[in-house]
């Protein structure tokens, strides 16, 4: 038993680099199929497929970005405990779990008919996302704009396994609500570092946060406008769902307003008023689009 622990804990770094608790992200690929109405077994096996493969592209990123960031995220009251920041990694550590993964990737996307579509996207956002490592997180408003392209990959990318078009104002909802996260994201970093900000990263100094806060609110409605705008497309009666959108979408600003959006992954889980606007959502649509 005690050997079973120290495995156990001697693995947990591991895990931590990975961070499989933002492979939630990943659940984005579901978004056109349930939109389309077209949920069967089939087409779930393939999404569930392509968001293990995404789970993995994913880690490859964090991965890339935690080895990059190693030095400055000591700096940070909460990235300090990452696995290569705190040294409970090595770099070659990194390197070697980096290339299993990648190699695993491979596999998967070669060893199964996966449409080249798919592929192309999958391939775009592992560049992006270690362009962002390297580049693109150094400069300003692109970064923001960086991650909001990942999110909306993940989108494009669950329309290329099922062979479902996204449309076009479902593409946009989805971009602008990927912006409202990076921007909130960016804002409770400035909140939570103040004066140290300079130190973990250079562009954060660069930011105002009363901007932030601007955008965050035009991005907001702007958002709002589109959905209610795709749901009118789609006329039967998804225009009611923007109800529990717009409060989950107004609540999760006003977190932002008080800086606790620095992790988005973990708020979505931790506040009861978002999930359960999110649950409301969600079943209302499933009603609507399947009932």
């Amino acid at each position: 038993m005690q050997g079973q622990a120290l495995k156990d804990s001697s693995m947990e770094p591991y895990f931590r680099l990975i961070r499989p608790c933002h492979w939630t992200k990943n659940l984005l690929l579901l978004v056109p199929l349930f939109f389309s109405g077209q949920m069967d077994i089939d087409s779930l096996v393939l999404v569930l497929y392509g968001i293990i493969c995404f789970c993995i592209a994913s880690s490859l990123g964090y991965i890339v970005n935690d080895w990059i960031d190693k030095s400055r995220d000591i700096n940070h009251p909460m990235k300090r405990e990452r696995p290569l920041a705190s040294g409970n990694i090595s770099a070659k550590e990194a390197f070697i779990l980096w290339g299993s993964l990648f190699f695993l990737l491979l596999f998967m996307l070669f060893s199964f008919a996966v449409p080249g579509l798919f592929i192309f996207y999958i391939s775009l956002y592992i560049i992006l996302t270690i362009s962002y490592s390297i580049y693109f997180k150094n400069i300003i408003l692109l970064d923001i704009f960086v991650i909001s392209f990942g999110y909306v990959i993940r989108v494009l990318a669950g329309g290329a396994i099922t062979d479902i078009e996204v449309s076009r104002w479902l593409f946009m909802s989805i971009f602008f609500i990927s912006m409202i996260i990076s921007i909130a994201k960016r804002r409770s970093e400035l909140i939570l570092l103040k004066g140290d900000a300079s130190n973990h990263r250079e562009n954060l100094m660069r930011y105002k946060i009363e901007d932030l806060s601007r955008m965050l609110w035009i991005l907001a409605g702007v958002s709002l406008v589109v959905y209610a705008i795709y749901c009118i497309e789609k006329r039967n009666n998804l225009i009611y769902s923007i109800i529990p959108a717009t409060y989950g979408i107004m609540r999760f600003c006003i977190l932002a307003e008080r800086g606790k959006t620095a992790d988005p992954v973990r708020l979505f889980f931790k506040d009861i008023q978002h999930i359960v606007a999110v649950i409301i959502f969600l079943v209302f649509l499933g009603i609507k689009i399947y009932g």
